[in-house]
C-alpha cells in the first residue's frame, strides 16, 4: 500500500511537472513567457498590430510567432508618418485599436511618449539590452534595426557598372535611373539623407538633386518599380530587397564600401491595448534571441545582444557596430530644419 502510494504521488509530481513545463513557452532554455502570461494571452486569443516593417519582412517572425504561442494576428502595414496620423487620430477619439505600435522615427515616438500612447512594460531581458535601443521604463524597444543600402536590378544595371559606393552613386551619370523614399516618409529615408550629407560629401543633396531621382512614399512602392525596372539602382533596405531576390527578381544587393546606415524600427504597447497580455507576449518574444535570431533572417538586426547579424538574400551583413545610425540627440536637433532643406532642394517640381 505504502509504494503504490509512493508510485501514484510521484507520478501526480511528474505530471504537474510536464504540465507546468508545457504551461510556460521557453526554447533552449530561454524563458519567454511563464504559465501566467501565456494563459493569460491565450484567453485573450488575438493581439492587432500597426506596423512600419514590410509583411514581407517581417512575416517570418510573425509566422513562427503564431506557431509558437497559437495566437491569431492581425497586422496593417503603413509608412511611419501614416501610422502616426492614424494612431493619434484613434488615440484622440478613445479608439485606438491597435495592441502595438511601432515607428521608425523618434522624434514622432518621442510624441507618443509626451501624449501617453504607449504602455510601460520590461521584457524579461530588459536590463541586458543596450540602453540607447530601449526607453528607460520599457515604453518602447529596437525590435529590428533595418539597414539601408544600394541594390540594383541587373537587367538594367549590369553588375559590373553598379556603384562601388555611395559617393559614386551620386556621379551625373545615374541621372533618372535612382529611386528613393522621400525624406518625411520615416526614420530610414531620414537616415540614409543624413548619412550622405555626414558621411559622403556635404554636397551630397546638391548632387543628387541634378540626378533628378524618382522619390516613392513607401519602400513597398520603389521595391515594385525596381523589380519592374522603372528604376534601376534604389537606396533600399536589405529585407526588402532580399525577400525580392527570393522570389526570383533580378536584383543584387550593394554593400557600398562608406558602410550601412542603420535606423530602428520603434515599438510598444498601446496604452489602451484591447489585449494587453497577448501584447506582453509578443514583446517578449520579439526582444528575445529566437525573435531576433528569426528577425534577422530578414535582414535586419534583432533587439537581443546574443542574436546573429543579420543574412540577407545569401549575403552576409556586417556586425552593428560597422552599420552608422545617426546619434538620436542629433537626429532630434536636425529632423525638422534638414527636411525641410532637402525638399527644397531634392523634392521640387520635374
Amino acid at each position: 500500500m505504502k509504494r503504490l502510494l509512493a508510485t501514484t504521488i510521484l507520478a501526480l509530481a511528474l505530471l504537474l511537472c510536464a504540465g507546468h513545463a508545457e504551461a510556460q513557452l521557453a526554447f533552449d532554455g530561454e524563458q519567454i513567457a511563464d504559465a501566467k502570461l501565456l494563459a493569460a494571452a491565450k484567453a485573450e486569443g488575438s493581439i492587432n498590430m500597426f506596423g512600419t516593417r514590410p509583411s514581407e519582412s517581417i512575416g517570418p517572425v510573425l509566422d513562427q510567432f503564431k506557431k509558437d504561442t497559437g495566437l491569431n494576428l492581425e497586422y496593417t502595414r503603413f509608412p511611419s508618418n501614416k501610422v502616426f496620423e492614424r494612431v493619434n487620430a484613434e488615440f484622440a477619439a478613445g479608439k485606438l485599436e491597435a495592441d502595438y505600435i511601432d515607428l521608425t522615427d523618434l522624434t514622432l515616438l518621442g510624441e507618443w511618449v509626451k501624449m501617453g500612447v504607449l504602455a510601460k512594460y520590461k521584457v524579461p531581458d530588459h536590463d541586458r539590452i543596450d540602453p540607447a535601443i530601449k526607453h528607460p521604463d520599457g515604453m518602447w524597444y529596437y525590435i529590428a534595426r533595418p539597414s539601408m543600402m544600394m541594390a540594383i536590378n541587373t537587367s538594367e544595371i549590369a553588375e559590373a557598372d553598379a556603384p562601388k559606393s555611395w559617393r559614386e552613386s551620386l556621379d551625373p551619370k545615374w541621372k533618372g535611373k535612382i529611386g528613393m523614399q522621400s525624406i518625411e516618409v520615416g526614420g530610414s529615408a531620414f537616415s540614409a539623407q543624413a548619412f550622405l550629407r555626414l558621411k559622403v560629401v556635404a554636397d551630397a543633396w546638391q548632387r543628387l538633386a541634378a540626378e533628378e531621382p524618382r522619390l516613392y512614399p513607401s519602400v513597398a512602392a520603389l521595391t515594385t518599380d525596381l523589380v519592374r525596372g522603372r528604376v534601376g539602382l534604389a537606396y533600399i533596405d536589405a529585407s526588402s530587397v532580399a525577400t525580392q531576390i527570393q522570389a526570383g527578381a533580378p536584383l543584387k544587393i550593394i554593400l557600398p564600401s562608406e558602410g550601412l546606415v542603420g535606423f530602428g524600427v520603434f515599438g510598444g504597447i498601446s496604452v489602451k491595448a484591447p489585449h494587453p497580455n497577448a501584447a506582453k507576449l509578443w514583446m517578449n518574444y520579439v526582444t528575445s534571441k529566437r525573435g531576433s535570431a528569426l528577425m534577422s533572417l530578414s535582414g535586419a538586426y534583432g533587439t537581443h545582444p546574443d542574436a546573429p547579424p543579420p543574412v540577407a538574400a545569401g549575403v552576409a551583413l556586417p556586425k552593428p557596430d560597422k552599420v552608422w545610425t545617426i546619434p538620436l540627440a542629433e537626429w532630434e536637433k536636425v529632423s525638422g530644419p534638414w527636411t525641410e532643406e532637402w525638399q527644397k532642394i531634392v523634392a521640387v517640381k520635374k
